[in-house]
């Protein structure tokens, strides 16, 4: 194929040496070698809507010429899907806007890439990120090239009604296709996030929880215990159906606190509860279902959002939702959180694993061990005229946010009837099921992108 490429470049040399110059330029950057069956429709969309406006400073008409020399070079070899991205009425649009705006250019450029159908769409077991490894860069090459081929038999017809579920199940299919080695695209790069996760130099109060590597890769079943664990939340999602009465300052209305607390036998104090800040059950049930984005407030009502009314009807789907909404948190509060269900995975069910120490509180072990890990609570400079006492205050801060995020935690755990109490109080052990919802939570941390594309 290099010889037909440098074939077409001399007969366009012919024609007008400028525009033979300008296409083989271009095609320098795209592929460096010349060989152009590497080259794929979602690279050349790439190269021609994002990178030739956002990366080289030319003028709107040296860019327009630039692709125009470049389509005249793909017609002669033939690749007239690849001259038509070139020289389409949509490229000149683009190229243009973003002279006029940088930003409405950037959104054009991703409705187009997304529009073209080669662009590999997200999937609820993958995010594609920003900040990507090999293995990662390797895989969605790939699909890109898969879904250009499955685009070229007519399986998936974008643009045309139901194209985009068809995308997914065959982006997904191909993603889940095990290798020679028995791994797939979709196991490789969970095992490199999870690696690059854990072996994270700005969290290093993860590198205790290297002997969970495995599990964090694979990730774990939903048991089928699940439906019992998730029976609060569905109560919650349940009532939310018709709306729930919220307080003046925003909390459940205390008839539905009293309904909960019957329901699944929760203390509260004082009893019965007049407020949902009586029963700690209550209060972590409401943040988790606000941080899954299942329920919002209309008014003085609590509704159910979209995301509610599915997840209601799916233990599976609710399962994972409240898992990867567990750790969504950031800096130390995420950090807490992670540490915490580390410690209680590293646990025994008598409450003795090997980094636990006697009398010694949940909260009081993260905290040390986030210390240990080189953790400091002082986040942020003091300002000027501020004593030295300021920074002891600033580290009571720090550790009020350790304890706050792992009595959280806890709350929810003991909702969800996954956590068993210990001989010392503050300390617990996690159940059978608990143990799977740790692992989730973690797994659903370790395997989302640092950033999404």
């Amino acid at each position: 194929m290099r010889e037909a490429v440098t074939c077409a470049l001399a007969e366009l040399a012919q024609r007008d040496e400028r525009i033979a110059e300008s296409a083989r330029r271009a095609l320098d950057t795209l592929v460096p070698d010349h060989d152009i069956e590497r080259l794929t429709q979602h690279r050349l969309q790439r190269f021609c809507w994002y990178e030739l406006p956002v990366r080289f400073h030319d003028s709107a008409e040296e860019r327009l010429f630039a692709v125009r020399s470049l389509g005249r070079l793909f017609s002669l070899l033939q690749l007239h899907r690849y001259a038509h991205v070139c020289t389409s009425a949509e490229t000149v649009t683009l190229l243009t806007t973003y002279d006029e705006d940088h930003d409405t250019g950037l959104a054009m450029y991703e409705r187009l890439m997304w529009e073209s159908g080669v662009q590999p769409p997200d999937l609820p077991e993958l995010t594609w990120g920003a900040s990507v490894g090999e293995a990662e860069i390797r895989a969605h090459g790939e699909t890109a090239a898969a879904l250009e081929l499955a685009i070229s038999l007519g399986d998936i017809r974008p643009g045309r009604h139901g194209w985009r579920p068809a995308q997914e199940r065959f982006a997904r299919s191909f993603l889940i296709q095990p290798d020679s080695k028995g791994l797939s695209h979709l196991d490789r790069i969970r095992e490199e996030r999870v690696r690059a996760w854990l072996g994270s130099s700005s969290h290093p109060h993860r590198q205790r929880m290297w002997p969970l590597v495995g599990l964090l890769i694979a990730g774990v079943d939903v048991p089928r215990t699940a439906d019992r664990a998730m029976e609060p939340l569905r109560a919650l999602l349940d009532l939310a159906e018709d709306g729930i009465a919220l307080t003046q300052v925003g909390y459940l209305s205390p008839a539905v606190v009293r309904r909960l607390c019957e329901d699944f036998g929760w203390r509260s104090s004082p009893e019965p509860p007049r407020s949902e800040t009586d029963c700690t059950q209550v209060i972590a049930l409401h943040q988790l279902l606000r941080s899954m984005h299942a329920v919002r407030c209309s008014g003085r009502r609590l509704v159910l959002t979209r995301r509610g009314r599915l997840l209601r009807g799916d233990t599976e789907a609710l399962w994972w939702a409240a898992a990867g909404a567990v750790c969504r948190s950031g800096g130390i509060e995420r950090a807490a959180v992670e540490t915490l269900l580390g410690i209680l995975l590293d646990r025994t069910p008598q409450g003795t694993g090997s980094h636990t120490r006697r009398a010694e509180s949940d909260a009081a072990a993260a905290e040390r061990v986030l210390v240990e890990s080189g953790w400091t609570p002082v986040e942020s400079p003091m300002p000027a005229g501020r004593h030295a006492a300021t920074r002891s205050e600033t580290a009571e801060t720090g550790s009020d946010q350790v304890r706050a995020m792992v009595t959280a935690v806890n709350w929810l755990l003991e909702a969800l009837d996954l956590l068993v109490g210990g001989e010392v109080e503050g300390r617990g052990g996690l159940t059978a099921t608990g143990r799977a919802f740790a692992l989730a939570c973690l797994h659903k941390s370790a395997v989302a992108p640092r950033a999404v594309v």
